[in-house]
């Protein structure tokens, strides 16, 4: 696991760190590199499903082709339809050539991140404040099995 992906709350930054520092970290946003391969293919995934739906076109079996996996691409459109559910507004999501991550994305590769260390407590971190904590769970297992189905992908 890569340790600078970990996720650090925002309550866990330097209490001497000026608003200055504070508003030039929020404009970086982070990069794919940033994250596993297996992060980045549960975003990618999510970018070519948006792509596939925008163009009116079966996300299933563009998901299917790429991965080389019915189980894996499965597990992405459940993964997105459950954090459709819970999130609390429209989620972004950027081009697929883009390096960069939107918010959205970001926390989504966090999240995978965590499900794949098995770390619900970081999981949780991640998403408090953001998604009532009575979705945590749910949120963690659908993650969790997307991210077991897109390691096991050939």
């Amino acid at each position: 696991m890569f340790e600078r992906s970990r996720f650090q709350p925002a309550d866990s930054r330097s209490p001497a760190a000026s608003r200055g520092e504070i508003v030039a970290g929020l404009l970086k946003p982070p990069m794919a590199s940033q994250f596993s391969g297996t992060a980045m293919t549960l975003v990618m995934g999510l970018r070519l499903m948006a792509s596939c739906v925008a163009g009116n076109h079966d996300p299933l079996v563009e998901l299917t082709r790429r991965l080389e996996s019915i189980t894996a691409a499965k597990a992405i459109l459940d993964f997105a339809r459950t954090c459709a559910r819970a999130w609390p507004e429209n989620v972004m999501i950027s081009r697929p050539c883009c390096h960069a991550l939107t918010p959205d994305e970001a926390v989504f590769a966090h999240m995978a991140e965590a499900a794949r260390a098995g770390d619900r407590a970081a999981f949780a971190a991640i998403l408090d404040g953001l998604i009532r904590r009575e979705r945590h769970d749910r949120l963690f297992e659908v993650t969790r099995e997307s991210v077991a189905a897109i390691s096991s992908a050939p």
